[in-house]
């Protein structure tokens, strides 16, 4: 056999292989029984809330009948289980089909006149379903997880640089779907070896010949031209699914749209920080999340306040002088967590322990700063002392979600990202807090502004939010 070249015999045991389909079908069901449990607690929770109102529900009939059809519109989404979706991309799908859903809904009831709906109650009942569906995904798949009985195996074809990303990212993101269980270089000294537990069993031919899974992706984006052909051709030719990592690193990849000109494969690069509909979504939801916000948790600010107060002596907020958006210096609201002598207290410490200050240069943090106060030990573990920023989300000086807000001395630090940075506001949370937070590197965190910014949708925003309070719940990473 020629190399990277299948044999008739393995094309032929693929194709008759449905054991990958098969071991869908209990992720499926869960997933599936999850959201018609969200159903029913959506069903359970409008009555009493529309009966307190004096509006009409949504009739039980009619619940069945368009609840089948949501079921349905999400199986064709591919939701079910959705393996291979980023987060944002699964949180577009989950909202649009459901607002999909309404809209036909409600225009299928007023041609229908003696069956129309109370539209505020269909309005309520299918908002109470996209939330609590959205957090029953999340709690049915990680119970799966859990038990290891979710995601499909993958084989990684090449075991290069590119390949230990690859893994690294879907062994850490497991939500993902993608397993990596074996993978294949024609590098003999890899051979026996492992990418993070990740046996490389053998030269590229091995995984044609003897295919351990139904899907491979191929990890070898500085192959020549020709090489990348052969590689992908023979692949697709025993893979039922087969995905191809491009050599298009640093492009932003979560605005990359396939198209073909005639027989050629093209790629849309969209700018979504040109797009005023975006940015006015955004800017939308700033709004209404600090104005709203704000409200709702004003007594829990004035007690965080009295608290501060009472434990140290100085203000309660104090103003932190940051860079925004086009580099222009802004005031960054915070509740203070230190006390009022802290940089004479920060000297002395990085002055007397030459540890400290190599930590403090090249993180400009410390694990166990001297300066904080017990209150502020535990507003910064908890991420209260950001609750001021607020004010500055209102003022148009930073946004819900963004890169983290920097001082002039970083900007060195950024080097030719900076002018990639300061495209945006900076943000009261962002990428790098809900992916590690202080926990990651200074270089990780700069990597991972730049990503944000480059890859800017207001579904990233939604997703950051979510994983935010996740993070902040389970406070780690934060000091």
């Amino acid at each position: 056999m020629g190399i990277l070249t299948p044999s008739t015999n393995t094309v032929r045991q693929t194709e008759r292989s449905g054991a990958g389909t098969l071991t869908s079908v209990p992720q499926a069901a869960g997933l599936i029984t999850g959201d018609l449990i969200a159903l029913i607690a959506s069903y359970l929770i409008s009555l009493p809330m529309l009966s307190l109102l004096g509006m009409q529900g949504i009739e039980l009939h009619s619940l069945l009948v368009w609840g089948g059809v949501w079921l349905l519109w999400r199986a064709y989404q591919g939701l079910y289980p959705g393996y291979g979706r980023s987060p944002q991309t699964e949180l577009r799908l989950h909202v649009t089909g459901t607002v999909q859903l309404v809209a036909v809904q409600l225009a299928a009831a007023f041609a229908v006149q003696p069956f129309a709906p109370s539209v505020p109650g269909v309005i309520l009942y299918w908002t109470l379903a996209l939330i609590i569906s959205l957090f029953t995904r999340y709690a049915v798949r990680s119970v799966l997880i859990q038990l290891g009985r979710y995601g499909r195996p993958i084989s990684i074809i090449g075991a290069g640089q590119t390949a230990q990303l690859a893994i690294s990212h879907l062994k850490n993101h497991p939500s993902y779907g993608l397993n990596p269980i074996a993978a294949y270089d024609d590098n003999p000294a890899l051979h026996g070896t492992d990418i993070l537990g990740v046996p490389i069993l053998g030269a590229l031919d091995l995984a044609l010949t003897d295919p351990r899974t139904e899907q491979a992706l191929i990890s070898m984006p500085g192959a020549r031209a020709e090489l990348q052909q052969r590689i992908v051709n023979a692949t697709y030719a025993v893979f039922p699914h087969t995905w191809v990592i491009p050599d298009l690193f640093g492009v932003p990849n979560q605005a990359l749209q396939p198209h073909n000109i005639g027989s050629v494969a093209s790629l849309e690069v969209r700018n979504n920080l040109r797009s005023v509909q975006s940015r006015f979504i955004k800017r939308t939801i700033d709004l209404l999340g600090a104005g709203l916000g704000g409200l709702l948790i004003l007594p829990i600010l004035l007690l965080i306040a009295l608290a501060i107060k009472l434990d140290s002596p100085g203000p309660a907020v104090y103003r932190a002088r940051r860079l925004g958006r086009n580099g222009e210096p802004f005031d960054c609201f915070k509740f203070r967590s230190m006390h009022r002598d802290a940089e004479a207290k920060l000297n002395s410490v990085l002055d007397s322990n030459p540890a400290l200050k190599a930590e403090f240069e090249a993180t400009h943090k410390l694990k166990d700063d001297p300066r904080v106060t017990r209150v502020g030990a535990f507003l910064r573990k908890t991420s209260l002392d950001e609750f001021p920023q607020l004010a500055n989300v209102l003022l148009g000086t930073m946004s819900l979600v963004g890169p983290r807000p920097i001082v002039q001395g970083e900007v060195p630090k950024y080097g030719d990202i900076y002018a990639v940075y300061k495209q945006v506001r900076p943000g009261m949370t962002g990428y790098w807090q809900a992916n590690g937070r202080s926990d990651t590197s200074y270089d990780e965190r700069v990597g991972m502004d730049n990503f944000y910014v480059t890859n800017w949708t207001p579904w990233l925003d939604m997703v950051v939010l979510i994983q935010t309070i996740r993070v902040v719940f389970a406070g780690k990473g934060a000091y």
